[in-house]
C-alpha cells in the first residue's frame, strides 16, 4: 500500500531521497521488457511516432482512462536510448507519442518547433485520443518545445475545449533554458570540448543575440512557462549538481517559482550527484526508475495497476515549501 508524504519545511531543495529503497525485483518489473513484436509503431510524421501495445492489458477495457503520454526526446537522441523510456510507459498500458525535433526546428521556431507544437495538439485533439489523460515526460530541449505545446493548447482551448485539464503529470529530466541552448545544442551535435564544439557555441550565442525577433524572443517566452507553468498538476525535476547544460540553479529556480509564486503544492525533484545532461536514468538506473514509480504513484491511473501488483512503497520524502540554496 502507499505510505504517506512527509512534508519537510527549511530544507533544501537539493534532493527527493527515498527512505525504503524498493527491491531490486519491484524495479525491474516496473521496467520489465515489452517485446517488439507486442508494440505497433505509427510514424504519424517525421517528428511524431506512437507506440500502442497490440495486446493491451485486460484491465484497460475503458481506453478513455489511459494516459497518452508525450515522450519529448532531447536532441539528437539514440532510439535504442528513448526507447528505454517508451517501456515503462507502454507496460503501464499507456500509448506514447515520441516527438523529436531537428536542429533546424529549435533554430527556426516559427517554421520548426511550433509547427511540431500545432501537430501535437492536432493529435491530441482527434477523435481517438481529444477525451485521453495525458502525461508528460520531457528531456532537455524537449522542455521547450513543451512550453510551445502548452502555448499552443492555451490557444486552441478557445475552439476546441479544454486541454490542459486533461494533463495529470508532469516530469521534467535534465530541463534546459534559454541560456543553456549555445552549449546543450554544441555539445548534443559534435564532440565535447572539441574546437568546432566551442566554434558553434560561440556562433549560437552570437545567434541569440542577433536573432531576436524570429527566435529569441521565442525561447524567452517559453522559458516563462517553463518557470511559472500554468497546469497545476504532480510535477517531478530530475537533474544534476554536475549537470553544466540543465543546471541545477535554473531548475531550482523553476521549482522555488511553481512553490513560492504559483503556489503549486505538488512540485518534487530528484538530484544526483555526478550524472552527465540526460544520463541520469543510465547512471543511476535503479534509483531512477524507484523515484519515477513513487512520482507516478501520485497519480491516480498509475497508483492503481501499481497496487494491483501488490507493490510495498518506501516513504516519499518531500519538501513542499522549501527555500532553495543560492
Amino acid at each position: 500500500m502507499l505510505s504517506t508524504i512527509r512534508r519537510v519545511t527549511n530544507t533544501s531543495v537539493r534532493d527527493l531521497p527515498l527512505k525504503k529503497k524498493l527491491s531490486t525485483n519491484l524495479v525491474r518489473k516496473f521496467v520489465s521488457t515489452v517485446e517488439n513484436k507486442d508494440v505497433e509503431r505509427t510514424k504519424i510524421d517525421p517528428n511524431l511516432t506512437l507506440e500502442r501495445r497490440r495486446r493491451a492489458p485486460s484491465t484497460d477495457s475503458d481506453s478513455d482512462k489511459r494516459p497518452v503520454v508525450l515522450l519529448l526526446s532531447w536532441l539528437a537522441a539514440k532510439q535504442k536510448h528513448l526507447g528505454q523510456f517508451s517501456k515503462v510507459y507502454l507496460r503501464s498500458g499507456c500509448d506514447v507519442l515520441r516527438i523529436e525535433l531537428k536542429p533546424l526546428q529549435i533554430l527556426l521556431p516559427t517554421a520548426g518547433a511550433q509547427v511540431v507544437a500545432k501537430n501535437v495538439v492536432d493529435f491530441l485533439q482527434s477523435d481517438e485520443y481529444r477525451h485521453r489523460p495525458i502525461l508528460v515526460h520531457g528531456f532537455s530541449t524537449g522542455g521547450y518545445l513543451y512550453s510551445e505545446i502548452l502555448l499552443r493548447m492555451i490557444t486552441a482551448e478557445a475552439t476546441k475545449g479544454e486541454i490542459t485539464g486533461r494533463i495529470i503529470g508532469q516530469i521534467y529530466d535534465s530541463m534546459a533554458d534559454i541560456h543553456n541552448i549555445p552549449e546543450g545544442f554544441s555539445k548534443a551535435l559534435l564532440p565535447h570540448g572539441s574546437l568546432v564544439q566551442r566554434g558553434l557555441e560561440k556562433a549560437l550565442t552570437n545567434y541569440l543575440k542577433v536573432m531576436e525577433g524570429p527566435a529569441t524572443q521565442h525561447y524567452r517566452r517559453a522559458s516563462r512557462i517553463f518557470h511559472r507553468n500554468p497546469v497545476n498538476t504532480p510535477t517531478l525535476f530530475i537533474y544534476s549538481h554536475t549537470d553544466t547544460v540543465g543546471d541545477a540553479a535554473t531548475i531550482e529556480g523553476a521549482i522555488r517559482c511553481l512553490r513560492e509564486e504559483m503556489g503549486y503544492g505538488n512540485i518534487y525533484s530528484k538530484a544526483f550527484d555526478d550524472s552527465p545532461h540526460v544520463s541520469h536514468m543510465y547512471r543511476h538506473k535503479e534509483e531512477y526508475l524507484a523515484t519515477l514509480r513513487q512520482f507516478l504513484e501520485r497519480i491516480d491511473f498509475f497508483r492503481d495497476r501499481f497496487s494491483s501488483e501488490g507493490a510495498e512503497v518506501g516513504q516519499f520524502v518531500v519538501s513542499a515549501k522549501a527555500s532553495v540554496k543560492e
